[in-house]
C-alpha cells in the first residue's frame, strides 16, 4: 500500500488511497477529497503535490498521503459532533483542514506550531483552502472560513511538548490528539495527560507509529480489557491508558527548543457559542435560562418538605447565569461514568469495530478471488502467448537456416560453374575469344550454341588426345593407370559440366521467355552440388546463380 498512492491530480490519489486499503471510512474518503493537498505542499513542490511521497521546504514540512490517511483512519472520528482535536506540531494545516471537513461546524481544534514561517505557510494554505480569513490575537492566529459548515482553526506559537496541563482548555482534555513529529517514550506520558476519559491519540514514537486511548480509572485493574499482542501497552503509560501499533515510520522528531511553556486559551461560553459544547452542557444552560425567565410565584420562605418542589433557578436573573455559565467548561454537566457505563460503551464500540472489520473481510476476501482469477487468466493468456512465440522463432530459424544454407549452395555452385568453364578454356585456345564474346550475345540462345560449340570441340580434343595416347607405347604401366584415371575423372567432370551447363540453359531459357529475369541472371536448380570437403559429388543437388555479365 505505501509508497504506491500516486495520482496526478488529487481525485486519482485518493482513489488509489482507498484502492490499497489506506482509506476505508466514507467520511475520511470524501474528507480527503474535499481537501486538495496542492493547497498545503511548500512553495516550489506543486508538481508533486499528488505523489505519495513527503516534501519538505525549509521547515515547511508535509508528510505521505498514506501516513495521513493510516493515521486520521486511527482517530476514529465521529462525523458532525462535538469533538475537540488538538494538532500538536500542526505544520501546513493539512490534517487540520481533512479532520475539521469530518468533525463539522460544532468542534473545537487547535494547533500548536513554533516556526514562524511554517505558521505563515499554514495560515496561507488554510486561506487558499477555504478562502478563509485570519484574526490575531497575540500568539493565537484563528483561522475564520467563510463556509458555515467548516469549523474556526486556532494556531497557537509554542512548544507542544510543554504545553500546560493545568491552564485553559488544557485542564478538560482533547478528545482526539495527533502528534506530527516523532516523539520518545517519555515525552509521550506527558502529551496522554492531555487526553479526555475516552480520548484518543495518534503519532509517532520513535520508529513506530501508535495509537493510545485513555480508557479512565475506571478500567484499572480490568485484566481481560487489556490487549494484548501489537497493542500490548508502552512502557511509561499508566494502567488507564492502551496502546497499539499501527506501522513502522520515519519522522523528524519534535523540536525540543526554545522551551516554550505553552497555554491554550479556553472558551468563555456565550450563548452564541453554544453549539461548541457537548449536548449535555446545552441542554442544562438552555433548562436554567429557560428557567430565569418563569413567572411562577415562589412559596414563602419556610422549610420545605418532602413534597414541596419550587424553581430555585427562577429565584436568580437570567444577567447572573449567563455569568455563572461562562466559568463551566465543556463537561462541566457531563454526568460521571461509572464502571457499568463505561464497559457498556466499551461494549458498543468493541461491536461497532467488529462489524467494521468483519465487513473488511470480506471485502478483502472478494478482492483476493478476484485477484486469483485474474492471475489465473493471464497466466493461460502468458502460455498461450509463450507457445505462439517459441512456434514463431522456431519458424524464424529454420527460414534464416534454409536460407543460409540456398545461398551457400549457390555460391558453390557458381564457382564450381567458372571453374568448370575456366577448365575448359585452358584446353580450347580458341575459348578466351569466345568468352569475351559472350558479352556480345543478346540472347541466352546464343550463348547456349556458343557453350554448345565449345564443348563439342573439347570432346574432339580429348578423343584425339586419348587416340594418340593409345598409339604410343613407351609409356610405363604406372603411368599409363595414372593417366587413364586422371583421363576417367577428366572424362566424368567434363560429362557432367555438360549435362548441367545444358539443364541450365534450358531452365534458363523458359524463365528469360516468360519474362520472370529482365537483368539477364538465371538461376539453377537441382543441379548436382559439391560433397562437404567441397568436391563435387554426382548425386547432390545445388543452385547456382549466374548472368551473363559474370561470364
Amino acid at each position: 500500500m505505501a509508497w504506491r498512492s500516486s495520482g496526478t491530480n488529487n481525485t486519482e490519489m485518493v482513489d488509489k488511497l482507498k484502492r490499497f486499503g489506506v482509506i476505508t471510512s466514507e467520511h475520511v474518503e470524501r474528507a480527503f477529497r474535499r481537501v486538495d493537498r496542492k493547497f498545503f505542499v511548500p512553495a516550489g513542490n506543486e508538481t508533486l503535490a499528488h505523489s505519495d511521497q513527503p516534501l519538505k521546504e525549509g521547515n515547511v514540512h508535509i508528510s505521505a498521503p498514506h501516513i495521513y490517511g493510516s493515521a486520521i483512519e486511527a482517530l476514529d472520528l465521529v462525523p458532525n459532533s462535538c469533538t475537540s482535536f488538538l494538532n500538536i506540531g500542526s505544520g501546513t494545516g493539512y490534517v487540520s483542514a481533512i479532520v475539521a471537513d469530518i468533525l463539522g461546524p460544532n468542534s473545537l481544534h487547535y494547533g500548536v506550531e513554533l516556526h514562524d514561517d511554517v505558521i505563515g505557510h499554514c495560515k496561507a494554505s488554510l486561506a487558499k483552502w477555504g478562502g478563509a480569513s485570519v484574526n490575531e490575537n497575540g500568539s493565537v492566529s484563528t483561522i475564520n472560513f467563510v463556509d458555515d459548515g467548516t469549523p474556526d482553526i486556532h494556531i497557537v506559537k509554542g512548544n507542544g511538548l510543554n504545553i500546560l496541563k493545568s491552564e485553559g482548555e488544557s485542564v478538560v482534555g482533547y478528545d482526539r490528539i495527533y502528534v506530527g513529529a516523532a516523539i520518545d517514550s517519555s515525552e509521550l506520558t506527558n502529551i496522554t495527560k492531555l487526553l479526555s476519559p475516552g480520548g484518543i491519540l495518534v503519532g509517532p514514537v520513535e520508529d513506530e507509529l501508535v495509537k493510545v486511548i485513555r480508557t479512565g480509572v475506571v478500567a484499572q485493574g480490568l485484566e481481560e480489557d487489556a490487549p494484548s499482542g501489537d497493542a500490548a501497552s508502552l512502557s511509561g503509560l499508566d494502567e488507564e491508558f492502551t496502546s497499539q501499533l499501527l506501522s513502522g515510520v520515519r519522522f523528524a522528531p519534535l523540536a525540543t527548543f526554545p522551551v516554550i511553556y505553552t497555554i491554550i486559551p479556553s472558551n468563555v461560553w456565550n450563548p452564541s457559542i453554544r453549539r461548541f459544547y457537548p449536548n449535555e452542557h446545552r441542554c442544562a444552560s438552555m433548562a436554567l435560562l429557560m428557567c430565569s425567565n418563569s413567572q411562577i410565584v415562589q412559596p414563602p420562605p419556610r422549610v420545605p418538605t418532602t413534597d414541596e418542589r419550587f424553581n430555585a433557578a427562577a429565584m436568580l436573573p437570567k444577567s447572573i447565569w449567563l455569568e455563572i455559565l461562562s466559568y463551566t467548561h465543556r463537561r462541566w454537566f457531563a454526568p460521571e461514568q461509572n464502571e457499568t457505563d463505561f464497559l457498556k460503551r466499551r461494549l458498543m464500540e468493541e461491536k461497532v469495530k467488529t462489524a467494521k472489520a468483519e465487513r473488511a473481510r470480506r471485502e478483502a476476501e472478494a478482492r483476493c478471488h478476484a485477484a486469483e482469477r485474474e492471475r489465473a487468466v493471464y497466466r493461460l493468456l502468458a502460455r498461450r502467448w509463450q507457445s505462439r512465440l517459441n512456434v514463431l522463432l522456431s519458424q524464424q530459424q529454420e527460414q534464416g537456416s534454409e536460407q543460409e544454407e540456398s545461398e551457400q549452395y549457390q555460391h558453390r555452385a557458381a564457382e564450381d560453374l567458372f571453374n568448370l568453364l575456366d577448365a575448359g578454356a585452358g584446353q580450347n585456345n580458341n575459348a578466351n575469344a569466345a568468352l569475351v564474346q559472350v558479352g556480345d550475345r543478346s540472347t541466352l540462345a546464343e550463348l547456349r550454341s556458343l557453350i554448345q560449340g565449345q564443348l563439342s570441340d573439347i570432346n574432339s580434343e580429348e578423343e584425339g588426345d586419348s587416340a594418340s595416347e593409345d598409339g604410343s607405347g613407351a609409356i610405363d604401366m604406372e603411368e599409363d593407370l595414372l593417366d587413364e584415371e586422371e583421363g576417367d575423372e577428366e572424362e566424368e567432370e567434363d560429362a557432367i559440366g555438360e549435362e548441367n551447363l545444358l539443364e541450365f540453359l534450358a531452365d534458363e531459357n523458359e524463365s528469360v521467355t516468360s519474362g520472370r529475369d529482365r537483368n539477364n541472371s538465371v538461376v539453377m536448380e537441382d543441379v548436382e552440388g559439391l560433397v562437404a570437403t567441397g568436391q563435387r559429388s554426382a548425386d547432390q543437388p545445388r543452385t547456382v546463380s549466374i548472368s551473363s555479365y559474370d561470364l
